[in-house]
């Protein structure tokens, strides 16, 4: 159940725009042309699911004025901060609809006094719960982290640092904190690299020592072992 529309109101660069979406999209544009701006409603999209498929939706305010079912988003839970999206950084209420292939609506709505809601408009009756939601909206939407360097020297962090960071340009600098606080899917990690890069494998982070407040992550290509920093580019764009 393909998405196959994306329209912004005074949200970030665009003042009233629709991208229209088919089964693959690439953007294309100059700098400031509003590419990141696209691929952020996406960001938010990602966790307004994860909350609407978890937890059951109440009376939320929306665009129009009038009350809906639906979720206010924790701001501790968005990927970034909420404080220029406001098209102009106008004192204006903004908002992002996601148009599905069966007439669906999701609607991100930013009021003017900050935060974020979750709302829908759906072909049949309200959805009251978490069940009822997945039925309506059965996809999911994931979103590979933005690119950059691994920290040579990269500290120990807590969790609420590593969870903000996911989906960011900050998310490769906790590469090691991840799968430090998350052991339980690294094997399955593992073994996808063992998979599809020959000769390749990975060992858990950890501490050079018990006193430290640092984390060392070392990969063996061909049975050579060396610290992952010294990968290179070529691990992370894998």
């Amino acid at each position: 159940m393909p998405i196959t529309s994306v329209k912004f109101r005074n949200f970030k660069a665009f003042r009233d725009f629709s991208v229209s979406l088919r089964a693959m999209n690439i953007l294309v544009g100059p700098n400031n042309s509003g590419k990141s701006t696209v691929l952020s409603a996406f960001r938010l999209l990602e966790q307004a699911l994860r909350t609407s498929r978890s937890h059951r939706p109440s009376r939320v305010a929306t665009h129009t004025g009038r009350q809906a079912f639906g979720h206010n988003v924790p701001e501790n839970q968005i990927p970034f901060g909420l404080e220029n999206v406001h098209f102009n950084y106008d004192a204006s209420d903004s908002r992002i609809e996601f148009r599905y292939s069966n007439g669906n609506i999701l609607i991100l709505f930013f009021p003017a006094d900050g935060g974020m809601t979750c709302y829908w408009e759906v072909n049949g009756p309200d959805i009251r719960t978490p069940t009822n939601f997945r039925t309506q909206f059965p996809d999911r939407v994931q979103v590979i982290p933005v690119l950059g360097p691994i920290e040579q020297d990269e500290p120990i962090v807590n969790d609420e640092t590593v969870r903000r960071a996911a989906g960011t340009h900050r998310a490769s600098r906790h590469f090691r904190n991840y799968w430090f606080k998350n052991p339980e899917g690294f094997p399955d990690f593992r073994s996808l690299i063992e998979q599809t890069w020959l000769g390749m494998s990975i060992a858990e982070p950890e501490k050079p020592d018990i006193m430290s407040q640092r984390l060392t992550m070392f990969v063996s290509e061909r049975r050579i072992d060396r610290e992952l920093y010294w990968s290179g580019l070529g691990f992370q764009i894998w």
